[in-house]
């Protein structure tokens, strides 16, 4: 049976005498529901506004912002279940259109900043879909990467972009009685093929749009590398900790935070990392109240960055809400929320 899309708008004080702009999180709950989080004036808590109710979801895996040339906001999601891309507008949440996948929709990527596309791993139809979306958000066209038949014992999982490349990874690729990931470089335009990288099994990618580099960390390992947009050159590495999964950061690329994936309740389960010209370091680390913590995103606007660290499973509900400070280089829990079940990928928008 099909679910409603059920948007839940919440509501929180910005903890500044200057209020911030408006932004939100949305907050994809694999479980059949799509959770708004926004700044409002009226409360200093997260409170319940209300739910919207006007399209059929299934299974929302990720949650990815889009924007135009009149600056408007726009969100897309892909329903793994139903194998179909949603573009909604950002400020009304009503659908825009709608468009058909490949089967297996995973991962998926855009952003303003690199134009009106979004790229989906797709695990089942053994590729990478790329979207295009017209400037009023009203037409999809869908083009789709296969990956190379050598590497299909693996599957198509994470995925980031710039205005030239995807990088797609490719989990769990077998090699005799050895299995590793696979990072592709792949040409957004020709959709052909431009080089590969290889990594420790189960790696996730985060780009920081106004950075000449995008991140690689690996789960079995626990390092962290940056890596050069266009050349996949590795220019900085850090071993942060096993089990690092879940990572964004800033636009700039200075902050990034890292979720442990492994870690149990009450244990150091979020990391903060900075990009300095003398290499990487480790800031601080910050203990969350529950288990299996997955995704993360950043409102890296001010001085105080605000940051949502999703908590997924079958049964899960909860959602862990951060401040770093700038000045003080300090992650700080600030309190706990709950959302739809299962919540699992996110963005700030």
């Amino acid at each position: 049976m099909k679910k409603l899309l059920s948007i839940a708008m919440l509501s929180v004080l910005a903890q500044t005498s200057s209020a911030l702009p408006l932004g939100e999180f949305a907050i994809a709950n694999r479980g059949g529901s799509v959770t708004f989080l926004d700044y409002q004036k009226e409360s200093t808590e997260l409170n319940v506004a209300g739910d919207l109710s006007s399209t059929s979801i299934d299974e929302p895996m990720y949650i990815t912002p889009l924007g135009n040339s009149k600056g408007q906001r726009m969100l897309a999601f892909a329903d793994r279940t139903q194998s179909r891309l949603s573009v909604l507008d950002g400020k009304t949440k009503k659908l825009l259109s709608q468009i058909e996948l490949s089967k297996g929709a995973f991962h998926q990527f855009s952003h303003p900043l690199v134009g009106l596309k979004v790229a989906i791993a797709t695990d089942v139809e053994k590729g990478m879909d790329l979207v295009e979306v017209s400037d009023d958000g009203k037409t999809l066209k869908k083009r789709h990467f296969s990956i190379p038949k050598n590497l299909t014992s693996g599957n198509p999982h994470d995925v980031v972009m710039d205005k030239k490349f995807a990088y797609l990874t490719v989990k769990g690729v077998q090699d005799n009685n050895s299995k590793f990931d696979v990072l592709l470089q792949v040409d957004v335009e020709s959709l052909k093929l431009i080089n590969m990288k290889k990594f420790s099994e189960d790696i996730h990618l985060f780009n920081p749009v106004r950075a000449n580099f995008f991140t690689v960390v690996e789960q079995e390992t626990g390092d962290l590398h940056l890596i050069r947009k266009g050349t996949m050159k590795t220019i900085q590495k850090l071993n942060v900790a096993k089990g690092v999964h879940g990572i964004s950061g800033a636009e700039n690329g200075q902050f990034l935070f890292i979720a442990d994936i492994n870690e149990a309740s009450g244990s150091k389960a979020i990391h903060a990392v900075e990009v300095t010209s003398k290499g990487l370091v480790l800031l601080d680390s910050a203990a969350l109240n529950f288990p299996t913590a997955h995704n993360v995103a950043v409102d890296d606007r001010g001085a105080n960055f605000t940051i949502v660290v999703t908590h997924s499973g079958g049964r899960a509900t909860q959602n862990s809400i951060l401040k770093f400070s700038k000045k003080k280089k300090t992650l700080t829990l600030e309190k706990d929320i709950r959302t739809g079940l299962n919540p699992f990928g996110l963005t700030f928008f």
